[in-house]
């Protein structure tokens, strides 16, 4: 059987994902052009693999390296390299072929378990999903491999999706904070409320003995005075007084100004 002189449509595609430079942010060669490094692991599953597979599953795609002898090189980054995987030489990805995946002996039912055992499952092309739940056989260290790299392919993804909840988090938090801040600002300004009362608000919310002024007289209104008073959350506060509240004015009033003139 002549040898394939066409590289693995897998091969052709993840080396033009590569070598494109517009994208050496997320995914590039290092320095030397033996390796490449996909440096951000969410966008490049989110953004560049749908435009060259039919999946955005970063876990998929790391296995199907794994399939073509692909080695991941340092073990906190994600870094990949192939003896016939360089920069620039992009004839040799004819020399890298797909692992043939070493099937259990089992001298009865051998061909219902060749079907039925999901590491038998080889496939070329862009069958990235093959093999994804298989269970390794303990003397096979390519499976074990593989194994190994997609748990941490998923453990990866996983961490980066709880990141992501965990700044949304702490957005809203901050969010909160402010909107709360605001809300002190303008009880302070617009009515008497001292910083006690603020703080007895927030960390005790309704106090109903507050709310009735057991304890703090200067809190409480008298029936004629409601119209100046205001509760909030329960706790009576009062308006801030103008001005011309403070002025007390020395004479008659309008009412005896008019009885001494009809008079």
């Amino acid at each position: 059987m002549a040898q394939r002189s066409v590289p693995a449509p897998f091969l052709t595609k993840t080396y033009d994902l590569v070598d494109d430079p517009t994208t050496n942010d997320v995914v590039s060669w290092n320095e030397s052009g033996t390796t490449f490094v996909v440096w951000k692991n969410a966008e490049f599953a989110k953004y560049l693999l749908p435009n060259y597979f039919k999946h955005n599953n970063f876990s998929s795609f790391v296995r199907q390296l794994n399939t073509y002898g692909f080695r991941k090189t340092v073990p906190d980054k994600w870094e990949f390299a192939n003896d016939n995987f360089k920069q620039g030489q992009k004839e040799m990805l004819t020399e890298i072929h797909r692992r043939k995946a070493v099937a259990t002996q089992n001298p009865r039912g051998a061909s219902r378990g060749a079907s039925d055992n999901p590491t038998s499952q080889v496939n070329s092309g862009d069958d990235f999903g093959s093999g994804s739940t298989s269970s390794p056989d303990s003397k096979n260290p390519n499976l074990l491999d593989t194994q190994s790299l997609s748990q941490l392919a998923d453990l990866s993804d996983e961490n980066e999706k709880l990141r992501k909840n965990n700044e949304i988090l702490s957005s809203e938090l901050a969010r909160t904070k402010t909107q709360c801040d605001e809300l002190i600002a303008f009880l302070t300004q617009s009515v008497n409320v001292v910083p006690e009362q603020v703080n007895r608000i927030m960390n005790l919310g309704y106090d109903p003995d507050v709310s009735k002024g057991v304890g703090s007289g200067d809190f409480d209104c008298d029936d004629d005075e409601n119209e100046n008073c205001t509760k909030l959350f329960g706790v009576i506060v009062k308006k801030k007084r103008g001005c011309d509240d403070n002025i007390d004015y020395v004479g008659p009033n309008k009412k005896e100004m008019k009885m001494a003139v009809i008079g």
